[in-house]
């Protein structure tokens, strides 16, 4: 009996240290595997390890201690003297790749008959990055951002490269967006640097890889966390910050892509830049046109690209040179407090450059700057995109090229115009109730401009300019109703799509095009900046502040797809004494045919029923609305419109007759190019009546009215 017992002690004993000894070895090896280690300060990283040997040293270490001191003195990975015999019997086996995996569960699958290739310097996205051994939210401390530190910086970085964004709380939902479309494009490696302390908290209650800009017990790094306007005291010294943070990290050894808050990353940059080695920077550029043929994905001409080069996005190959170059440009802006850095990048950047002679020997577009000390490459302006190149021109499609980034420049509304471009575009990333917690109101436009750009061209400048805003007045008329509508009822306006025939800039257009941007096709999808401010929609210009949502927001993929669906269409009839319903397959369902011009009393009565629907869409907006009972609201709504209505600017070129002087009034010059007085007469019928003259004079009346 007394045998017996002894044996199944025995046999439980064993058992125990099988136990122990698997687990000690799955722990040491499950170490090993994390692929890097921390020794001197810096991150190691192991591309090539023998995991056999690496299996048979953890097998033979007699304590965790003992191997991990072993793995620390080796240099690829491999076991110090006291392990070697274990490892040259595993090198003998003949086994390369990892154990089975019932014996080591943390070893990698690998298929041994190709061998992995070596990582580029800037590695694609889309391949499996090393993780760290150290993750940056062992630096947080208090729920707090840390301060920026070598550990830190290494601890995201990939490849020896990091990417750096910064801003403040008023730009948090820049910065939600930001990282959206960031990972989506696969990238990792990123850093945003908190200039508030309470844009700190959100990065850490939100996860993402932070660092304080702001001193230990302040609020903010000295700019404030409101928003930053152009060209004032703030934005020079968030200037001297941006250059400061270049500096800083080329300091700790990385590569750096520092890139403002509103430019939001498309694709894998980073591979993108690996292609240019010889480069020690790559920057963006306010170029309006590509100087290269359509499909090529190469950088600019230097020699054609010398507009200003955009330092919104830029990146750093870490190397002497370039830290030199950083110091000297940020010597230079603290000299003077009023050197825009945009403007000092460029004035050291092509001094003493020749575009033509002092290029790459290998890559000819990358041009040799600051007196021949830096390599420099002007990126893609149809690729990495300006807010004219992208929103406007839409340039990636006319080169036929994929869209690496796109940065709110060139467009009008400070933030919320930016905010309204990404927006349409797509690229703003909402919390769901900005497409389910409101009504709203969409329009159909029934006279649009249709003029050829042969036919709108053949015009003088003058002619142009008021076919512009003759134009925009024919559009608009369809809003003004909307507005009325979502006033008395509580919604938000959905915008139309708007065809613009002129650009908007600060200077005299050229041929209605911005001088440069031969590439700019006309008519265009105008940005709702170029015709609506969005600043003039809730400021203190009237008490009715108008809520309304881009043109795109039924087409985005984002917004739910009930309430889409959740649509009812009126048509307004002169001759329908009372609402009747029908279902219309074509106008996606649900149709009620109202009496016309119903005032504000009579319209709520009998929209009631319909006050569940997500979306009412007018068919006949001039006709739907006839006025308001409370005169209070209207004088305050028709204030907003009166402060929305886009005005023609005063021509440089002296005046035309009086009759036909103001292009935005009802009697305004006609579409058609003449000056005679039957002609400002057909224009006077045409905005009162949209009779066929609209074709004749370039304005087509869409859709005719008809009853269901």
């Amino acid at each position: 009996m007394k045998a017996q017992q002894f044996m199944v002690v025995g046999a439980l004993a064993l058992v125990f240290l099988l136990y122990t000894s698997y687990h000690q070895q799955h722990r040491l090896s499950q170490t090993l595997h994390l692929d890097y280690l921390y020794r001197d300060g810096h991150l190691q990283t192991h591309s090539r390890v023998d995991w056999h040997a690496v299996w048979a040293a953890a097998r033979s270490s007699s304590s965790e201690q003992d191997f991990i001191a072993a793995m620390h003195a080796a240099d690829h990975g491999g076991a110090d003297n006291n392990n070697a015999a274990a490892a040259a019997a595993g090198a003998q086996s003949g086994a390369s790749s990892c154990p089975p995996q019932r014996e080591c569960p943390t070893c990698p699958s690998r298929d041994t008959t190709t061998p992995a290739p070596a990582a580029p310097l800037a590695a694609s996205a889309s391949a499996t990055a090393t993780k760290p051994a150290i993750s940056w939210t062992s630096f947080v401390v208090d729920g707090q951002c840390p301060q920026i530190s070598k550990e830190l910086a290494h601890s995201v970085a990939r490849e020896g490269a990091v990417i750096v964004t910064w801003a403040n709380y008023a730009l948090w939902d820049f910065v939600k967006s930001w990282l959206f479309h960031t990972k989506e494009s696969g990238l990792d490696n990123y850093l945003v640097g908190a200039m508030d302390a309470q844009i700190g908290r959100e990065l850490v209650a939100g996860g993402v890889p932070c660092f304080a800009m702001f001193e230990t017990g302040a609020n903010h790094s000295g700019v404030g966390s409101d928003h930053l306007q152009w060209g004032g005291e703030a934005f020079h010294k968030m200037g001297r910050q941006k250059i400061s943070l270049a500096q800083l990290f080329l300091g700790l050894g990385l590569d750096l892509l520092l890139v403002d808050v509103d430019v939001m990353l498309l694709g894998d940059v980073m591979e993108y830049f690996s292609r240019y080695p010889q480069a020690d920077i790559l920057v963006t550029s306010d170029q309006l046109a590509s100087t290269i043929e359509p499909g090529d994905t190469g950088l600019e001409v230097p020699a054609k690209a010398q507009s200003p080069m955009n330092i919104g996005l830029m990146f750093f190959r870490f190397s002497e040179r370039t830290v030199r170059f950083v110091d000297s440009w940020l010597a230079a802006i603290n000299a003077d407090p009023q050197y825009w850095d945009q403007n000092a990048f460029n004035d050291l950047a092509r001094q003493g450059w020749d575009p033509v002679s002092k290029v790459d020997p290998v890559q000819k577009r990358v041009f040799l700057g600051a007196n021949g000390t830096l390599a420099v490459g002007v990126l893609p302006v149809a690729s990495f995109s300006g807010g004219h190149t992208f929103y406007v021109q839409r340039l990636y499609e006319v080169q036929r090229v994929t869209p690496y980034a796109v940065h709110c420049t060139f467009q009008y509304g400070a933030n919320p115009g930016k905010r309204n471009r990404l927006r349409e575009a797509q690229l703003f990333y909402d919390p769901p109730e900005y497409y389910t917690g409101d009504q709203y109101v969409s329009v159909e436009l029934r006279r649009v401009p249709s003029a050829t750009w042969g036919e709108h061209s053949a015009r003088n400048n003058s002619a142009m300019t008021r076919y512009h805003f003759r134009g925009l007045d024919l559009q608009l008329e369809a809003v003004w109703p909307a507005v009325r509508l979502a006033a008395v009822s509580n919604r938000s306006v959905i915008m139309p799509k708007l065809a613009c025939y002129c650009d908007k800039y600060w200077t005299e257009l050229d041929k209605c095009r911005v001088p440069g941007a031969t590439q700019t096709r006309i008519p265009f999808l105008c940005p709702m900046d170029h015709v609506l401010d969005p600043i003039f929609m809730d400021d203190g210009a009237s008490q009715f502040k108008l809520r309304w949502r881009e043109h795109s927001f039924l087409e985005n993929p984002r917004c739910p797809g009930w309430v889409k669906r959740s649509r009812v269409t009126f048509y307004s009839s002169e001759t329908a004494s009372q609402p009747v319903e029908k279902w219309v397959v074509q106008e996606g369902g649900l149709v009620v045919v109202l009496p016309a011009n119903l005032t504000q009393g009579a319209l709520r009565e009998v929209l009631q029923p319909y006050q569940a629907y997500k979306v009412w869409h007018l068919k006949d907006p001039e006709k739907f609305f006839g006025g308001f009972d409370d005169q209070k609201l209207g004088a305050a709504v028709e204030g907003r419109i009166q402060h929305l209505k886009p005005v023609m600017p005063p021509e440089p070129s002296p005046p035309p007759p009086p009759a036909l002087a103001n292009a935005t009034s009802a009697a305004a010059s006609p579409l058609a190019d003449g000056s005679d007085t039957a002609a400002a007469a057909g224009a006077q019928q045409t905005a009162s009546t949209g009779s066929s003259n609209d074709v004749q004079a370039g304005a087509g009346t869409g859709v005719e009215l008809r009853e269901r």
